[in-house]
């Protein structure tokens, strides 16, 4: 676009500005930006630093050091909004349309694609498979973890982006995309063309999956105690959490630890839900904003899915909004004991405003969370450690940042969607062997032949990584370990 034709847009916004405010008459300020146009009742100051920011438009325009693009121009107006949102608070922001298209993604918990997530391996720098997830049609046409993507519908992915490669491989349902793919471990070439179907987001996880790929939520079955980590606060998360939750009474639960650690949160009737499958009564939370009328939340479950039973939270530095939503509930009503490290303190509530005809979005802070005993939930700036924010827990368990490493580390390995060639076990040990090899163990060959010892798997998956420690996770075995004795009798009811 010619910078005159762009000054040209300035100018004809400004003056439409003008216009539309003498067409409203009277004498009642204005609000929002139209209060900053000059001469009319409520202007001040702020025209001035209307002014200043087409100033400034102008002489990038006018006098940088090379003709800005389209792309440039859009990119200067998109930072200058988010810097602008940014000084507000931490949690305000404008979203652009393709981070928009993600979000909203996520919110809805499902999306057309064809169920893997990848990432850019750092070794290879090459487009890599983490996992399938089950029961999509990638892992139908048995992409497995650790295999490359070498290119998307005919097209290299040298050099390509995360995101790039989403936008290619995502789209309508029902439609096709043609991956090149190079299998972990053999090293074979293969082109698969997978149909896309609507991908569903897991909300709710177990710790392990049984031998049919599903999450097995009864962690412990001696004494009947189920776990579910929550990872996000979705559309589809309650009904999966009831899902879960009605799968371990059938089972016979008598305790349930709910793990929000590392979630940072959703919607807020998601979490109001989920706090009601806990709570025959009483508050859930409280919303407070400057141009809302204040809103109260209360459990309206006369059946709780769970009301009695022993139940510990789990959270730590990154639960956060509507974790600390139910969390926050649940210990504040005595429902349940919370165990971990403090919350992260994010208790204030966005409305999501769509811009562009709903392309992007403004994201602003418009009220606050207050706990059902009215206590602050927003950790603000100047919040000192001793100050009243976030959740604190009743048995603290602090780990290292070696040990969180560890543990997020083996949380991840442990999600990961495997062939079934080798177990956990037997991975650490086969690495720990070296590549001299007297081991009788056999498995399927990876190309679905006869049985291979296990020095003819090596020479064809190459070398295992090195053992990995043993998977510890202190926080949940602290848990574990409050719900068995109160189980026992050990433990006063709260």
């Amino acid at each position: 676009m010619p910078r005159r034709n762009f000054l040209w847009i300035l100018a004809i916004g400004f003056g439409s500005l003008v216009c539309w405010t003498l067409a409203q008459g009277g004498l009642v300020p204005p609000r929002g930006p139209l209060q900053f146009v000059k001469g009319f009742p409520g202007s001040n100051e702020d025209f001035e630093r209307l002014n200043l920011l087409v100033s400034v438009l102008e002489h990038v325009e006018l006098n940088y050091v090379h003709e800005l693009t389209d792309d440039d121009r859009r990119r200067f107006i998109e930072n200058a909004i988010q810097g602008g949102l940014q000084s507000l608070d931490l949690h305000s922001g404008y979203i652009p349309p393709h981070e928009y298209k993600i979000f909203m993604q996520q919110s809805d918990g499902s999306f057309g694609g064809i169920g893997i997530q990848i990432t850019v391996s750092p070794q290879t720098r090459r487009l890599t498979v983490v996992s399938p997830i089950v029961g999509t049609p990638a892992y139908r046409a048995g992409i497995k973890a650790g295999d490359q993507i070498v290119k998307i519908n005919g097209e290299p992915t040298e050099g390509m982006t995360v995101t790039d490669a989403v936008d290619r491989i995502q789209g309508p349902p029902g439609t096709k995309v043609v991956l090149t793919i190079r299998h972990h471990g053999t090293g074979t070439t293969e082109e698969v063309t997978i149909t896309r179907s609507i991908i569903e987001i897991e909300s709710v996880l177990g710790d392990r999956r049984d031998a049919n790929k599903n999450w097995d939520f009864m962690l412990d079955k001696e004494n009947r105690i189920g776990y579910v980590r929550l990872v996000q606060f979705g559309r589809r998360a309650p009904q999966e959490l009831k899902t879960a939750i009605e799968q371990l009474k059938r089972q016979g639960v008598r305790a349930l630890v709910l793990d929000l650690r590392g979630n940072p949160g959703g919607l807020l009737e998601a979490a109001v839900t989920i706090a009601d499958y806990f709570l025959t009564r009483g508050v859930i939370v409280r919303v407070s904003g400057r141009n809302r009328p204040p809103q109260t939340f209360e459990a309206g479950y006369e059946d709780a899915l769970l009301p009695n039973e022993p139940m510990v939270v789990l959270i730590d530095g990154s639960s956060a909004s509507a974790s600390e939503i139910v969390a926050a509930a649940l210990q504040d009503h005595g429902r349940a004991v919370i165990v971990g490290e403090r919350s992260f303190g994010k208790g204030s509530v966005q409305n999501l405003i769509p811009m562009e005809n709903g392309r992007s979005a403004l994201k602003l802070t418009t009220a606050r969370y207050l706990r059902p005993s009215g206590k602050n939930i927003h950790r603000f700036t100047d919040s000192k450690e001793e100050d009243e924010w976030g959740v604190r827990p009743d048995i603290e368990v602090k780990l290292t940042i070696e040990q969180k490493r560890r543990y997020w580390t083996g949380r991840r390995d442990r999600d990961i969607v495997r062939d079934g060639r080798l177990s956990d076990d037997d991975e650490r040990r086969v690495a720990s062997a070296g590549p001299t090899l007297g081991v009788a163990w056999t498995m399927t060959h990876p190309a679905g032949g006869p049985a291979a010892s296990t020095a003819s798997f090596l020479a064809i998956a190459g070398v295992l990584p090195q053992p990995k420690p043993p998977y510890a996770d202190p926080v949940l075995d602290r848990a574990l370990q409050y719900l068995r004795d109160k189980l026992d009798g050990s433990v006063a009811q709260r």
